[in-house]
């Protein structure tokens, strides 16, 4: 079972507030409407834990803002376009919310994602500041209720790190607030005050009050926090403190990676071993597949002719497919654009390949074979289907027109490889070049584990199955010692996009390791060649680039306090 039956809205909604946010108020100014009052809230533990689950729930994206908030969804795919992994997609003409600016570096601050991410991840704080005045509340009226509210206050603690964290790695320069700027009415404070200082002692105070282990599938416990506040030291550059927090997590024997790759991409094996943190996505449950559901990562699917027949966003690109491309060892090659890998070839792949895209001429899931058909616009902005986020035919859909765009699958925010993968970025830097080495190999031979299966059979198979006429399979570990620390630094960044490609990574690693600039102008300058149009109108990638723009309406109704990030 996940969180409360998948956090269970239907009921949630009798007991919290509902925000409506109108294009003319700031998410901070706007007045609850139809909302149970504090006190109402705070006369009980459910009201209270009513409220910590509504914090929970804006983690997949889904504001009442007007439209859809496509910029909000969970995986970041719209700004996963500005990096190297993925395409807007679909045709020229449709062009929801600035997705195509994004990914061509027209930026401008008043593009509608910007401000979904905004409000989204801002309600996601005002949720968590409520639920802790509303929690010392309820320990005023009645002391018995303290340690039951300890737990509650860590957890809305942590989640006030995660939404503050997610808008530091959009914007760097936020502004943070805690329950005492809801007391004082504060709705306008200045971005000017580095946040990832704040964030950690959100998270240092978490982790004193959170249990050993989840008290339900998908929440927080002490070691999902250590988690985040190793990823955040990272971002802060500080290796050792990382390391230490990563270790923890690693030597808590509480995860391990799952023998099959896939296991992280099925409804089926949901909240698995590997899974640390992720969205509890659910689909009829009375709120009709938006609220609760992955709703906003349906775009990201394949278009007509496929078991969606929309929308044919997200395309990965053809330099991400070339990556997959090993040498007779199995081992990446270092120079991955020097072919074009084309279904068929004999040219060895890593089987991620065929679990990150979909490839004309190999099974997609248990769909069938993927056709050209099934990518709108094809040759436009790209060959390949994003594949992770859609279910197999034979899972629960939601409702009516959406049955295949909506579903259960959880989006994944952290997993065990992704812990594996940060504890080993941080070893290189400030630790073991051979324990680098020991933690890539973790997941490179775990990648080695299954690879999609023939149409006529089970959808996860052995590499070497006779029946895989599409591709020659081959992943192999690092044997040789690593005593370069450049070398070693390049193999596990090398191994983050492989692993984690359109997991909603790449755009942020490669801004916080520096190479944000070089890389995309290497990309480029290979994948003009490859594709008709999309990249036609990018315009150069300058130091403003490492931070996105923040929304030109909240900057205005700031009254001066937002100050907009530079270049824009």
């Amino acid at each position: 079972m996940k969180i409360f039956n998948k956090y269970t809205f239907g009921a949630i909604l009798a007991f919290v507030s509902i925000y409506f946010i109108s294009c003319g108020d700031s998410f901070l100014d706007t007045p609850l409407q139809n909302a149970i009052t504090s006190d109402i809230l705070a006369e009980r533990q459910a009201g209270v834990d009513a409220s910590l689950i509504s914090t929970y729930k804006m983690l997949n994206g889904f504001t009442n803002t007007v439209g859809n908030p496509w910029g909000a969804a969970p995986s970041n795919y719209f700004y996963n376009a500005a990096a190297d992994d993925t395409h807007k997609g679909s045709e020229p003409s449709d062009n929801p919310d600035g997705y195509y600016e994004i990914g061509i570096y027209q930026w401008s601050s008043n593009l509608k994602a910007f401000r979904d991410k905004f409000i989204n991840l801002y309600e996601g704080v005002a949720r968590a500041n409520k639920t802790i005045i509303l929690s010392d509340i309820l320990v005023g009226k009645d002391a018995t209720t303290k340690a039951a509210n300890d737990v509650v206050k860590a957890e809305a603690k942590f989640l006030r790190a995660w939404y503050h964290f997610e808008a530091y790695k959009m914007w760097k320069n936020i502004p943070y607030y805690t329950e005492e700027d809801v007391k004082n009415n504060e709705s306008r404070k200045p971005n000017n005050v580095d946040a990832i200082p704040l964030i950690i002692a959100d998270l240092d105070a978490a982790i004193a009050g959170l249990p050993a282990n989840k008290t339900a599938v998908g929440r927080s416990d002490k070691t999902v926090a250590q988690a985040l506040k190793g990823k955040v030291l990272l971002y802060k550059g500080d290796f050792t403190g990382a390391k230490a927090a990563l270790d923890i997590v690693v030597n808590s024997g509480k995860y391990s990676l799952t023998p099959c790759y896939f296991d992280n991409f099925n409804v089926a094996t949901d909240n698995s071993s590997e899974s640390v943190f992720a969205l509890q996505a659910a689909v009829k449950d009375g709120d009709g597949d938006g609220a609760s559901g992955n709703y906003l990562e349906r775009l990201a699917a394949p278009h007509s002719g496929s078991h969606t027949g929309c929308c044919g966003f997200n395309n990965p690109t053809q330099d991400l497919a070339n990556a997959y491309q090993v040498d007779a060892n199995g081992l990446p090659l270092a120079n991955w654009n020097s072919s074009k890998i084309t279904v068929g070839s004999t040219t060895p792949v890593d089987p991620r390949i065929d679990w990150v895209m979909g490839r004309t001429g190999v099974p997609y899931l248990d769909w069938g074979v993927h056709s050209n058909g099934w990518i709108r616009g094809n040759g436009w902005a790209g060959f390949y289907s994003p594949k992770k986020n859609m279910k197999l035919t034979t899972d629960v859909g939601g409702a009516s027109w959406n049955t295949n765009q909506v579903h259960s699958k959880n989006v994944n925010f952290i997993r065990y490889a992704d812990v594996l993968l940060m504890l080993a970025e941080a070893e290189v830097e400030a630790g073991s070049l051979e324990r680098a080495r020991e933690l890539v190999n973790l997941v490179r031979k775990r990648a080695g584990g299954c690879a999609q299966g023939p149409v006529e059979g089970p959808v996860a198979v052995a590499i070497n199955n006779p029946k895989i006429t599409w591709a020659k399979y081959s992943v192999g570990e690092y044997t040789a010692t690593w005593s370069s620390k450049d070398a070693a630094r390049d193999a596990v960044r090398r191994e983050r996009r492989l692993e984690l490609a359109t997991e909603g990574h790449r755009i942020f690693d490669l801004r916080r390791w520096g190479v944000l600039k070089p890389t995309i102008e290497a990309f480029r300058t290979y994948e003009k060649g490859q594709i008709n149009g999309a990249l036609d109108a990018v315009g150069p990638v300058e130091a403003k680039h490492n931070v996105f723009p923040l929304p030109f309406v909240e900057v205005g109704l700031s009254a001066g306090a937002l100050k907009q990030n530079e270049g824009f």
